[in-house]
């Protein structure tokens, strides 16, 4: 991380964050200037690669779309007025839409009441919360890890996995071709992109890939594992392949797996 020769007050750098927070709506003037602010946050804070390969930025980043707020449950507007329809969903978190009156009500009302758990007491949302999830969850699945995202879950399933199958003398782990778990070191070693894979090599050892959907492939990497030693502790799959180009698995797949192990 390096540093400009700016000199950066904290305070004053946040105060001017809750001034635009607060605003409910710009003028002509106002959206120039928090426009060439973000511009310039994101190449000399964030980062300037960033501004390469957004879609909403123009080539050179001289000019980016700058979201403002959400017009509907399914639509953006940036702080031009321009309406954008939403078809990423923030990777899923939008899955009941942008500001939905039921989630803002209960944000709301819990913020009002205490915004986040002590860490000490117990905590009667998460209690709650897992209990919801058990009733979701197939089998005998009933706990919940929680974590802050998918990468963080990744990475806890394979200290899982190592913690209960190590004194069995399984250590190796299989995923899929195309696969993507996540950027974190365990997690990268599962992924199966060499562009995000590459720059950190090598990762950890002990991962295979098969292709996937093809539980004849995964059934001999089994097999090969256990014949050289390797005994495979875990098996990682994803219900449907998103990086590697939205990707439907076979029937057989997860039960083929399964029994495989």
């Amino acid at each position: 991380m390096s540093r400009t020769n700016v000199v950066l007050n904290p305070l004053e750098c946040t105060q001017q964050a809750l001034n635009w927070i607060e605003k409910k709506s710009l003028t002509h003037d106002e959206m120039v200037a928090l426009n060439k602010e973000v511009l310039s946050n994101f190449r000399e804070y964030v980062n300037p690669g960033f501004l390469e390969y957004r879609k909403s930025v123009t080539a050179g980043g001289d000019y980016g779309a700058v979201e403002w707020q959400a017009s509907g449950l399914n639509t953006l507007v940036d702080t031009q007025g321009n309406e954008y329809i939403d078809c990423l969903g923030g990777f899923g978190i939008f899955n009941v839409g942008h500001r939905n009156p039921k989630v803002i009500s209960a944000v709301e009302s819990q913020l009002a009441k205490q915004p986040l758990h002590s860490q000490e007491l117990l905590d009667p949302l998460r209690s709650m919360l897992a209990k919801t999830l058990a009733a979701i969850t197939p089998g005998d699945l009933k706990y919940t890890f929680f974590c802050n995202s998918g990468t963080e879950s990744v990475e806890a399933a394979l200290k899982l996995a190592k913690a209960y199958q190590s004194p069995h003398g399984k250590y190796t782990f299989v995923a899929a071709t195309g696969a993507f778990h996540g950027k974190s070191l365990g997690a990268l070693s599962a992924t199966a992109k060499s562009i995000f894979r590459r720059p950190f090599m090598p990762l950890l050892p002990g991962f295979h890939h098969v292709p996937f959907g093809d539980i004849e492939a995964l059934r001999t990497q089994l097999h090969e594992c256990k014949k050289t030693g390797d005994d495979v502790a875990a098996v990682l799959l994803e219900p449907i392949q998103g990086e590697g180009g939205v990707i439907l698995p076979t029937e057989r797949l997860f039960t083929g797996g399964q029994s495989a192990l």
